[in-house]
């Protein structure tokens, strides 16, 4: 576990680097907001790639992997001198950084009981946050004394030393779950022979239930989509703002270290809530909790589309309102739609429900990063947050709005 807490120091700064990095090489909101789309694009096969790996290949190694081709990606990146050199490099670390985290709650959950696995996981989130707080802690003073790309080679020392600890201290896997090829070979012909009987009929969407306009206005029939909708939402917003709040704050002439300080206290009010969040929702409904945190993060976020108004405003107001945003309401919000979202997950086929929440999840983050280069060009980046809060609100009203069945 240790080791999460090491690489989370390489991981954790270095979306924001990104960012600071393409406006120093003179790239405007939109070169940014393409970065963190192509990010976001890459988690999505990222997440089902390593899934599907974990489960029929030595988990130590995928860790391993994880951890030294995301090195080499930031050796890379510290000899970048082009954006789309920086933009391809963050997008393969992203890609190999997201190959430790299955196959290590899979590892804990082989060598831990049962009984001890929440706390067991909590501890490992809990590490990888901590890991990120460090680093953005010493990217804040870096910053001012070293250029960006010298601190990517920085943060490989610590990616490689993920690597070392891994090596020495994460134990192989007790279970290899091995696929017979005789059943592998005969289900691909099954489905290929079943394959033109798509041709036959045009599927009406009133089909899928999952989808079915009419399941909307009903309760309580309508609580699962409405739920899967709202979260949509949430997501959509996160990734209007968080792709480009760095850069309206460096765009308004402040100090890259003030850019990364802010950034860092969101982050230490995040892990001082997910660390007390738990015994806050034991005695609350999600649903209002959740709805709360969404006032909160989308008041949050308007009000630091406004303070861009003068440097000032932005840096007192981000203090302020960034932590009560990234920070409170943020972890407020993901335990609390989790927690609804497991409940919806139940005992069947949980696997695969959860892989499409992931999907799901990932698109939206990609849609939003996606949108915020062209609507901040269009309206600015006080227009984008306004809208990213508004949508926060919408995202809450539904929340309220939702009777469980």
């Amino acid at each position: 576990m240790w080791s999460a807490l090491v690489f989370g120091i390489s991981s954790g700064p270095l979306s924001t680097l990104v960012t600071l990095n393409i406006i120093d090489m003179g790239g405007g909101p939109l070169m940014v907001a393409y970065a963190i789309t192509l990010s976001n694009v890459v988690l999505i096969p990222a997440s089902m790639f390593w899934g599907f790996l974990a489960d029929r290949f030595d988990r130590r190694k995928l860790i391993l992997a994880g951890f030294g081709f995301s090195t080499l990606f930031l050796v890379l990146a510290s000899q970048s001198n082009s954006i789309p050199e920086v933009d391809l490099n963050y997008a393969g670390f992203t890609f190999f950084s997201t190959a430790y985290s299955t196959p290590m709650n899979l590892l804990i959950m082989e060598s831990a009981e049962k009984k001890k696995w929440a706390s067991s996981f909590s501890l490992l989130s809990m590490l990888s946050s901590i890991g990120n707080l460090v680093g953005l802690l010493l990217s804040t003073f870096l910053v001012l004394v070293i250029r960006i790309t010298e601190m990517y080679a920085i943060l490989a020392l610590f990616s490689g030393s993920a690597f070392v600890l891994a090596l020495l201290f994460t134990p192989k896997s007790m279970m290899l779950e091995r696929t017979s090829m005789l059943h592998s070979i005969e289900s691909f012909a099954v489905r290929l022979k079943m394959l033109p009987l798509i041709f036959l009929h045009k599927p009406r969407l009133s089909l899928f239930k999952m989808f079915s306009l009419s399941r909307l206005t009903k309760k309580p029939i309508n609580y699962v989509p409405l739920l899967y909708i709202a979260i949509t939402i949430f997501y959509v917003s996160s990734g209007l703002f968080n792709t480009l709040y760095p850069a309206s704050l460096y765009n308004e002439g402040i100090d890259k270290s003030l850019v990364l300080g802010i950034i860092t206290v969101g982050m230490l009010f995040q892990i001082l809530t997910f660390h007390f969040v738990g015994h806050y929702l034991e005695d609350r409904d999600e649903r209002e909790a959740s709805f709360r945190s969404l006032l909160l993060r989308g008041t949050g976020y308007i009000v630091m589309g406004i303070s861009l108004l003068t440097p000032l405003t932005a840096i007192i107001l981000g203090f302020i309102f960034y932590p009560l945003s990234a920070g409170v309401a943020f972890s407020l919000f993901y335990a609390a739609s989790n927690t609804l979202i497991f409940k919806v997950v139940g005992g069947r086929r949980q696997g695969t429900t959860l892989g499409v929440y992931s999907t799901m999840v990932g698109v939206a983050l990609f849609s939003g990063s996606l949108i915020s280069g062209f609507l901040s060009k269009a309206v600015g980046y006080t227009g984008d947050f306004i809208v990213a809060g508004t949508l926060l609100y919408l995202s809450g009203s539904i929340f309220r709005y939702l009777e469980e069945g």
